[in-house]
């Protein structure tokens, strides 16, 4: 994989992992029944987009390690294809390979 890949897919890990800081929160805080405020999680480090996701999409989201919620448009044609498209965002999936291996990797829910 390139360092390019690499640090895009870091990039994205990022901002997963402050989105999952911000749902623990939410949940904390018992906004359980409210849609989340989340970061676009594309791999553009200077990225400020927000998308607001209903709790339920954003775990079918996080169900996958290769999927991502992105601003629509933020999307990485060369390494995601889109899943699915919501009201103000896109699910992407990471393609087999180094781009899926690099999300697995740096899932904050894996087990491993």
């Amino acid at each position: 994989m390139s360092e390019r890949g690499r640090r895009i897919g870091l990039n994205e890990a990022v901002f997963r992992e402050v989105n999952e800081r911000i749902e623990k929160l939410a949940q904390e805080l018992g906004l359980e029944s409210e849609p989340l405020d989340i970061v676009c999680e594309c791999g553009d480090p200077t990225c400020v987009r927000h998308i607001r996701i209903t709790r339920t999409a954003y775990e079918q989201v996080r169900s996958d390690p290769t999927h991502f919620a992105v601003f629509p448009g933020h999307g990485i044609p060369e390494v995601e294809d889109v899943v699915e498209r919501g009201e103000g965002y896109d699910i992407m999936r990471k393609r087999d390979g180094a781009p899926a291996q690099v999300a697995e990797e740096t899932d904050p829910r894996s087990t491993g």
